[in-house]
Parts: C-alpha cells; structure tokens; sequence
C-alpha cells in the first residue's frame, strides 16, 4: 500500500519540480511594437520569449532570446537588458513605465558584440567582442561574467531585468524601442540549479527510503507467522 502512494508522490513530484524550468521565460506577444515605434517591423526586433539565469556556482549570467524574425533583418538594431541590481530606477517613468526600473544595461550587436553600461554608482562600461553572443535563426543566447553586474544593493540571486530591443536608424531616444519584454514591470533572475531540483531529489529520496522501511516491515510480519 504504502509502495503504491510512493510511487504516486514520485509522479507528482516530477509533474511539479518541471514546473519551475517550465514558468522561468518571459513570453511576450508577436507583433505589440509600441505605439511610439516607427522602425524596423520585420520581426527580429518583436521579442516572443526571453530568460536570464544565474549560476552561483560559475558565477555567470545566461541570456536567452526568441524573436518573431530571424535576427539581422534589421542590421541598425540592437538589444538592451536592463538590470536593476538594487538601486533601479524609473528612467521611462514619462513614458507610462514608472516599473521598469534598472541601474545598469547590457547591450547586445547583432555581431554578437556589445558592452555592459554600469549607470550607477559610477558611470562605467565594459565592451566584449563580436560572437559574445551567438545568433542563430531568431535567437541569440550569451553568457556573460557576472562580476561585470557587480550587486548595487541586491544579492545576484535577486536582480531583476526587462529586454527592450532598438532600431539604431531612429534618433536616439524612446522613439528607438520596439517592444518590452515583460511589457510593463521587471521579471526577477531566474537562479540554477533551481531550487526546486534540491527539493525534487530530496523528495524522491524520502520516497524511496519509505519504500524500503516498508518493504522491510513486510518482511519481519511474514516471518512472525
């Protein structure tokens, strides 16, 4: 009996700890460029999906991203994650933004090149070469050091972002920006392993340790019969 409900909690314990890896993307919809956009619409600049992870024990930031357009269609555009690693502010506040909130940038060419903007609290910037980022189709996935995000208040564990795409050809300002993802608020740093991988392993070792005891406990009874 008892070997049975193990069994049964094993099941619902995969269903659940998949869940996490599952909800860690932002999803944005396909084709709600900003009603201030009057750029570039051949879909490389339209996020569809988006991720950052953080890994303590490399001490790295991963990058994940999906367009609704294989990238390079528009050779002006770029892409800015904004990170808010505890003193974020609304800097697109006058836009109807006010929680979009972030303190440093990291900028990414379709080269695959780009720079990570510290805004405060002093200005500084890093640049990395051409193929940092690598692009393929409509996605582009990077890797980047996170001692270049250093913590301005929050732990790396805890920093949120939001990805807002760029059409270079447009005058600098608002008017340049396409999309954000998410729309309207920062999304938080998705940490790996996931947490609920420890919490999944321990609960199927509990589950088996369960089926053993009770294995056991049938053992003894049949031999005092």
């Amino acid at each position: 009996m008892r070997l049975n409900i193990a069994k049964t909690v094993i099941a619902a314990v995969l269903l659940i700890g998949a869940a996490p890896a599952n909800a860690s993307a932002v999803h944005d919809a396909a084709g709600d460029y900003l009603a201030t956009y009057f750029g570039s619409k051949t879909g490389d600049l339209d996020v569809i999906s988006a991720s950052v992870t953080y890994n303590p024990a490399s001490d790295l930031f991963h990058f994940e991203s999906t367009f609704a357009g294989n990238l390079g269609g528009s050779p002006s555009g770029f892409y800015i994650w904004g990170f808010d690693r505890g003193a974020g502010t609304g800097r697109f506040t006058a836009n109807g933004l006010p929680q979009v909130l972030f303190d440093s940038v990291v900028r990414f060419n379709m080269d695959g090149s780009g720079v990570v903007s510290l805004l405060t609290p002093t200005s500084s910037t890093t640049p990395f070469a051409a193929g940092t980022a690598k692009i393929k189709d409509n996605q582009l996935i990077a890797d980047i050091a996170a001692s270049l995000l250093p913590s301005n208040g929050l732990a790396k564990s805890s920093y949120t972002w939001n990805l807002w795409p760029r059409d270079g050809a447009l005058p600098a300002g608002f008017g340049q920006i396409s999309d954000f993802a998410p729309d309207a608020i920062n999304a938080p740093v998705q940490v790996v392993p996931l947490p609920g991988a420890f919490w999944l392993f321990g609960s199927v070792f509990a589950m088996f340790k369960l089926a053993g005891n009770s294995k056991q406990r049938f053992a003894v009874t049949v031999k005092s019969i």
